[in-house]
């Protein structure tokens, strides 16, 4: 197990409530694949640095976890899936 960090944009345009599942569907397919989240930070709204999809503000989460290397790459596939997501980016931890 090695510790990652992921950072992924929503859509800014969701509601509170659709926000709040799609967060726990990610923590919850983390969590699924043996990964254990260590901390959950909502940063919020913020500017975008250029528009993706035509949108200029996004919603931002930050997930420190420790995961599997092996189970990485289908963590990001399945990420890419979900449309509500405008961007994502895996890191490991030192």
């Amino acid at each position: 197990m090695h510790k990652y960090e992921l950072i992924y944009i929503l859509q800014a345009d969701l509601d509170e409530a659709t926000i709040d599942a799609a967060v726990e569907t990610i923590e919850n397919l983390i969590k699924s694949n043996q990964g254990e989240i260590t901390k959950t930070d909502r940063w919020g709204k913020r500017k975008l640095a250029y528009p993706i999809r035509k949108m200029n503000e996004g919603y931002y989460v930050l997930v420190n976890f420790d995961f599997d290397p092996q189970n990485v790459v289908a963590l990001k596939r399945t990420l890419g899936f979900n449309e509500q997501i405008l961007r994502t980016s895996i890191l490991r931890v030192d």
